[in-house]
């Protein structure tokens, strides 16, 4: 038969008391994380330290989700413990976590680097780039309104056929001034035009205006599609989206041919 092995055989560690410093976690969800740390038991041969530490990391994480929008970018937690009593097969301990929030970093400055290779000037300059970031220089860092800025620039750059656009950012953190400095490289990619475009099911009079707006050779500019679902919503099909668009793009000849299928779909039989 074989032998069960008894818990004293393997200690377990119990938290009785947990000592909470530097955190910026509201007070109940602090509360929270103290009864979680206390009702859970570790062996005591395992890494539980570091255990107890993930936990206090996702609690932090979870719990103070806008961290980086007020310019805390990054934070340590670490914790040690000392015995209190012991019994068979379970040792008490205090456990003492500190974390380490650091400074509200500062934008210092936003830089645009061109790296796509092309000929030519770039297509916008970085004054008029860095004008599309609601975030000023000497700000407090907030994460939303710098990715914000980057979802305009990117659409900017979408409206002038350049729908290949990357951008590569690197943030830098001077913990010196505490401030940040982030460089964005954009490749603009080539600039596509409009190819071939079918309609299917629609009204010939909005037809003509639709295609008004798609001049064939004219770059590309998605903001024109979504224009005029919204403008002309009242007299399509009910259901129809832009995002039902088809778009077959050809990379040699930079060009994008468009589908747009009004058709009413056929109505099931019910026998």
């Amino acid at each position: 038969m074989a032998q069960v092995q008894s818990s004293v055989d393997r200690p377990k560690i119990s938290i009785d008391v947990v000592e909470l410093e530097g955190t910026r976690l509201p007070e109940a969800t602090q509360e929270r994380l103290v009864t979680s740390l206390k009702q859970r038991e570790w062996e005591e041969n395992s890494d539980w330290v570091a255990d107890l530490e993930t936990m206090v990391i996702r609690a932090e994480s979870e719990g103070w989700p806008d961290r980086e929008n007020q310019g805390y970018l990054n934070f340590s937690v670490s914790a040690s413990w000392k015995p209190l009593r012991r019994e068979p097969g379970l040792l008490h301990v205090l456990v003492a976590v500190h974390v380490d929030e650091g400074q509200q970093k500062r934008l210092k400055k936003i830089e645009f680097r061109d790296v796509g290779g092309h000929l030519g000037p770039p297509v916008f300059d970085s004054n008029k780039l860095r004008k599309l970031i609601p975030l000023n220089d000497g700000e407090i860092y907030n994460r939303d309104k710098y990715h914000a800025g980057i979802d305009t620039v990117a659409a900017t750059y979408k409206e002038r056929g350049f729908i290949e656009l990357t951008t590569n950012e690197t943030l830098t953190v001077d913990d010196d001034d505490q401030t940040v400095t982030l460089v964005i490289d954009i490749t603009e990619g080539k600039r596509f035009r409009w190819g071939n475009i079918q309609v299917i099911g629609l009204d010939p009079n909005i037809e003509m205006m639709l295609r008004a707006r798609l001049p064939k050779d004219m770059p590309v500019n998605p903001k024109l599609i979504r224009d005029f679902y919204q403008e002309y919503k009242s007299s399509l099909p009910v259901g129809a989206s832009p995002e039902t668009v088809e778009w077959k793009r050809d990379p040699q000849r930079a060009t994008v041919d468009l589908t747009f299928d009004f058709s009413t779909p056929p109505s099931k039989s019910h026998d």
